[in-house]
């Protein structure tokens, strides 16, 4: 009869335990997901949450790893810290969101909407990022290595320090960016526009820049050892203390 009740006992608190998890947001993977109120704990890894309506959400340190999040609607949300590694991403409507510290690693973000967004010390090595919109998001101290960006909007964009070693940048627009500091070195940037860019201290060792158009760009004290301007739109560009691609300084032109 004991050995009865105690199973009883466990069983009910047990159901209890579920049911108070569900209600802070977490659920079982692949299901869709119960959002847990403001300042509360988002937990849904792999939920399927495509074309959610949650914008200006509270998803402060939600987990999210591998979610599906096509299409959604999270602009203005609040991400920051969040785990989005692996999350499906693309189309996501994330204008204006604060991502800051969150985790967007191997994420697959094809056409996702970043404007205006704070993403400031993210992870987003990895990701999927063609023809992303990230005019003039915050990117600064982000990590971006071995990102893809083909033909993705990063014009007006503050990428300072951020860090695109090995990241496929063919195309992108990074037009009057702020790239001070940059880590571009291994980075594949043919074709990309780099109009009236800021890429002062940038370095861009072995930087593929084939074809790029850096017209009115600032490149003081930036490292282009070993980088390829073949073909390269290089008018009106303010070369002071910059290293040319032969390892040799110059205070006009490589």
């Amino acid at each position: 009869m004991r050995r009865v009740c105690a199973l009883l006992a466990f069983a009910a608190a047990t159901a209890g335990l579920g049911t108070g998890a569900l209600a802070a947001g977490a659920v079982p993977a692949g299901s869709s997901c119960a959002v847990a109120p403001k300042r509360g704990w988002t937990v849904c890894p792999r939920a399927h949450l495509s074309g959610r309506k949650l914008a200006h959400a509270d998803l402060w340190n939600a987990n999210l790893a591998g979610a599906d999040l096509t299409g959604a609607t999270l602009t203005g949300a609040d991400l920051a810290a969040a785990d989005l590694t692996r999350a499906k991403l693309a189309r996501v409507r994330l204008d204006n969101a604060n991502l800051t510290f969150a985790n967007l690693s191997g994420s697959a973000s094809t056409g996702v909407h970043l404007s205006r967004a704070t993403l400031t010390s993210a992870n987003l090595s990895g990701a999927g990022l063609s023809r992303a919109d990230l005019l003039r998001a915050n990117l600064s101290g982000a990590n971006l290595t071995g990102a893809k960006l083909t033909g993705a909007n990063l014009s007006h964009a503050n990428l300072q320090g951020a860090n695109f070693a090995g990241a496929d940048l063919r195309g992108a627009n990074l037009e009057i960016a702020n790239l001070v500091g940059a880590n571009f070195s291994r980075a594949n940037l043919s074709g990309a526009k780099l109009n009236g860019a800021t890429l002062s201290g940038a370095y861009l060792l072995s930087a593929n820049l084939f074809g790029a158009t850096l017209d009115g760009a600032i490149v003081l004290g930036a490292d282009l050892s070993r980088a390829n301007l073949t073909h390269a739109k290089l008018r009106n560009v303010a070369w002071l203390d910059t290293i040319c691609p032969n390892g040799k300084k110059t205070r006009r032109r490589c």
